[in-house]
């Protein structure tokens, strides 16, 4: 299982939200080229970066930070964050983002969902299907978060089979260390053409056993590593 650890952008600092409620934020960082270069020093190549200020209202408020990150010579990031159209989502790859992770728009927009699927190299897009579980059904929720739909997550997968990469965050757990949500990424990987990211929840080494015996892909881990729950050394012999 591939470990992608995060740097969360918010007014250009690397922060940590509680269940993705902007007005619970902790900050860790207020530099995240000194974030990148410790996980660099610690062996990792690959990086997961939400701008969660483009995440609220869609401006790419801290791409020259992102930009910084392209210098970086042998790192590559996934992206997400305020990628609602497809002239974002190109300049983006164009300057050298690995991946894009999509969200609001590709859910809210079928015109923009079937752009993408005709038009973009689809191992370079994530689908950040982000989740609150109501009344035992994980519905999705979009806008940074601050808005739920009526949208069943396992549904809008069945329903969009050509998805190759799902990046799941249950909501609920996420920033919390109390464990991520198996049960709900179990089901999801019964699809087979589903490469899962999973995020949310992770507090311990413990939390990175169940999801690499359950055959998670991939993981991204936030908050445990600002909190010194995990070490970077136990994470980087994962990969």
């Amino acid at each position: 299982m591939k470990i992608i650890p995060a740097i969360d952008l918010l007014d250009g600092k690397c922060v940590r939200l509680l269940k993705g409620n902007y007005q619970d934020v902790s900050e860790y960082n207020s530099s995240p080229l000194n974030q990148i270069n410790i996980f660099l020093d610690a062996g990792f190549d690959y990086v997961h970066i939400v701008d969660l200020d483009a995440a609220r209202s869609g401006k790419n408020k801290n791409l020259p930070i992102i930009e910084k990150f392209l210098l970086i010579e042998g790192l590559n990031i996934q992206v997400g964050g305020g990628i609602r159209d497809e002239q974002t989502l190109n300049e983006l790859i164009s300057i050298g983002v690995d991946r894009l992770i999509v969200g609001t728009a590709a859910i809210n927009n079928q015109a923009f969902r079937e752009e993408i699927r005709s038009n973009t190299n689809l191992d370079k897009i994530i689908f950040g299907l982000d989740f609150n579980v109501i009344n035992d059904e994980p519905m999705l929720s979009v806008n940074g978060w601050t808005k739920n739909t009526n949208i069943n997550l396992f549904d809008f997968i069945n329903n969009n089979q050509w998805i190759k990469n799902v990046l799941a965050t249950d909501i609920s757990v996420d920033g919390t260390l109390e464990g991520p949500n198996c049960n709900i990424y179990k089901k999801i990987l019964e699809n087979k053409n589903t490469n899962l990211i999973a995020s949310g929840g992770i507090g311990n080494m413990e939390d990175i056993k169940k999801l690499k015996n359950i055959g998670t892909q991939e993981c991204v881990v936030g908050k445990a590593i600002y909190e010194n729950k995990l070490s970077l050394k136990d994470l980087i012999n994962v990969n």
